[in-house]
């Protein structure tokens, strides 16, 4: 347009004087064509900006944000969830005027708050007006006038003026809750080896919860003291010891040792359970009426199945069992999901292996096809499954936390992997791999149970050993705050793994924070035996205190910290708190699932933020001491959005 405009002017009479006068093509430009150019520019520029504000807007009617975005869910900070009420949403990150009207004509907000959307379009109408305004107002004016006769005048100044107070004004105005950020760097500059917890928490100030420092549990467990192993003629198998959260995907042998199975060593006949199904150990549930994605009733769908244990005699023999994972409802479908009607999942792992334990076996070795799939805890923003039934999080370890073994003899369970499976029994000829898969509804492998005696002798061997003894946390209070006081409580596991260990950081924030009288309870945790019931013992010990706020503090190696919670609240604020205390952090894009959490959440019911490291070994203590004495500077300078 402007080049357009520029060869019209270039041809005119008055162009072609000030060139004969001799005037130099930027004088040309600034003194005799800028003022013809400025109303041509007012309109075009107001129009231009009126465009891309509807390009906006129709983005936001479409549901398309402009720009990163972050999905916030409030659930897990509720007392109340209701069934009816929306609890999370995208948001546009920054927030900008096309995501408040995307978000706000959602099906939910046009039942409940109808006008929401009113707020963003008004603002768009208004902006668009006055813009378009301005431009038409501009290009009427110096249509008839000299733009350089008002540059050159008295309100041209006062506004330049006005426009300066403003950028000193921003530039001398202190940030609110700028002292916060003294706060972070005197707990960044605390951080340095810890070996003396107690005496750590003793220096600092800090208040024990008794006669000292230490909290400590007595234990009476049953521990597993070594590696599980199977052997099947010559052919042997052998679980890697000890297990690491870093091996799975890659576990071909697993042991399962909880208060329904045991340990010691079984030399036994082996015979084959295929899936252990008996119709009569699931029987069918009431009728009711079909709804959308309803699973069907496992019992009914066993109906007419063989009996698995109907031929065979497992008492005090080894039980070899493939896990029954679930029926397809029809012929030809390879890929079977909830979305598949008739499509219906197996029983779960301890109950089929219960079931076998019931009718007298010695041990059990059982096939899972997922054993490779499994996590401990579900990676943030999805949940992982194969074909409706593989991953997910791993069964056996959420039975082991929840019933611990209390002897050391029983029934010992070997889990194993469909590859390993195959390799210990190929020397008897036994084919596992029709076993593997869903069952097709209707197929001959419901009609004809293949169990069978397989005439070799197995022995499985779970040592499990009776220990005793103690574990004892350190726990420490900052003096002199009201009993009322919402604390902030930061926690430091000493299995958190890592060549930074988060202990450091925590002593760095006693001795940082404990002379400020900041409402900040510390504790190294010891998870050794039964993290849950080491929990429950700090639990009971502060008991008294009203927690507002837990902060975990994970592995602190890599090159950014990351912040992991299920309170979708609290995203916005630590993401700020980085920012502001100069530490490096990957933006949290999503509100992360309560299990994603883990062993790392104590106390389930609190509001929990998991502060670890990302990818890389570098050391990130300071900067995770550095965030949380900015959150304790924000929280002594009365913030909004502080725990309370």
């Amino acid at each position: 347009m402007i080049r357009a405009e520029l060869d019209r002017l270039a041809v005119m009479p008055f162009t072609q004087g000030a060139k004969a006068l001799g005037v130099g093509r930027w004088r040309l430009l600034w003194r005799h064509h800028l003022p013809h150019l400025v109303p041509a520019l007012a309109v075009n520029l107001s129009q231009q900006v009126v465009a891309s504000l509807v390009l906006i807007a129709e983005l936001g009617v479409l549901g398309v944000f402009v720009g990163a975005t972050r999905f916030i869910s409030i659930e897990e900070s509720l007392s109340i969830v209701l069934p009816t009420q929306v609890n999370g949403a995208q948001i546009a990150d920054p927030p900008e005027w096309g995501g408040l009207l995307a978000n706000a004509r959602t099906i939910e907000s046009l039942w409940t708050t109808r006008w929401l959307f009113l707020v963003p379009g008004i603002a768009f109408g208004i902006t668009a007006i006055a813009v378009a305004a301005v431009g038409f107002a501009l290009a009427r004016r110096y249509a008839k006038r000299d733009i350089s006769d008002d540059l050159r005048g008295k309100a041209t100044a006062a506004l330049g003026v006005a426009v300066l107070a403003l950028v000193v004004v921003a530039a001398v105005v202190p940030e609110r809750y700028a002292a916060a950020r003294e706060w972070a760097t005197a707990a960044r500059a605390e951080v340095r080896p810890a070996s003396d917890v107690a005496a750590a928490f003793r220096d600092a100030g800090l208040r024990p919860f008794g006669a000292s420092y230490g909290v400590q549990r007595d234990i009476k467990d049953v521990l597993q003291s070594g590696p599980a192993t199977v052997r099947i003629g010559s052919t042997t198998a052998t679980e890697g010891w000890p297990r690491k959260s870093s091996d799975l995907g890659k576990l071909q042998v697993r042991s399962f040792v909880h208060a329904g199975t045991g340990g010691g060593a079984v030399d036994a006949p082996l015979v084959f359970a295929a899936r252990g199904i008996s119709p009569s150990d699931y029987p069918p549930g009431p009728s009711r009426p079909p709804i959308f994605l309803d699973i069907p009733d496992l019992g009914k769908a066993l109906q007419d199945y063989a009996d698995d244990y109907a031929g065979i005699d497992v008492r005090g023999k080894v039980v070899l069992m493939v896990r029954f994972v679930g029926v397809c409802p029809a012929r030809g479908i390879r890929t079977c999901s909830l979305l598949n009607r008739g499509y219906t999942t197996g029983p779960l792992v301890e109950d089929a292996i219960a079931n076998a334990v019931k009718r007298g076996a010695a041990a059990i070795l059982f096939v899972d096809p997922s054993l490779t799939a499994y996590v401990d805890t579900v990676p943030s923003g999805f949940l992982r499954t194969r074909a409706g039934f593989e991953g997910g999080i791993n069964p056996y370890k959420a039975v082991e936390d929840r019933a611990r073994p209390t002897d050391t003899t029983g029934v010992p369970v070997v889990v194993l992997a469909p590859e390993e499976a195959a390799r210990l029994v190929a020397p008897v000829g036994l084919d596992l791999s029709p076993f593997i898969a869903l069952d097709q509804a209707g197929s001959d492998i419901t009609k004809h149970s293949a169990a069978r005696d397989l005439g070799v002798t197995a022995r499985v061997e779970v040592p499990l050993a009776a220990t005793t003894g103690s574990v004892t946390s350190f726990v420490g209070e900052v003096a002199g705050v009201p009993n009322g006081t919402g604390r902030i409580l930061v926690w430091a596991s000493r299995g958190a793994g890592g060549s930074h260990p988060p202990t450091d950081v925590l002593t760095a924030l006693a001795r940082s924070l404990g002379a400020r009288n900041a409402p900040f309870i510390f504790v190294d945790f010891d998870p050794s035996v039964d993290a849950s019931a080491n929990a429950k013992v700090i639990a009971g010990v502060l008991k008294d205190r009203r927690i507002a706020l837990v902060v975990v503090l994970g592995r602190l190696d890599g090159g950014a910290l990351r912040f992991t919670t299920p309170h979708g609240d609290l995203i916005p604020a630590l993401d700020l708190y980085a920012d502001k205390a100069g530490a490096p952090h990957e933006p949290t894009r999503t509100t992360a699932a309560a299990s994603a959490l883990g062993d790392n959440a104590p106390f389930i019911d609190l509001k929990t933020i998991l502060v670890s490291g990302g990818e890389g070994s570098g050391d990130l203590r300071p900067d995770a001491a550095a965030v949380v004495g900015y959150l304790a500077g924000r929280v002594a300078l009365g913030a909004d959005e502080a725990p309370r």
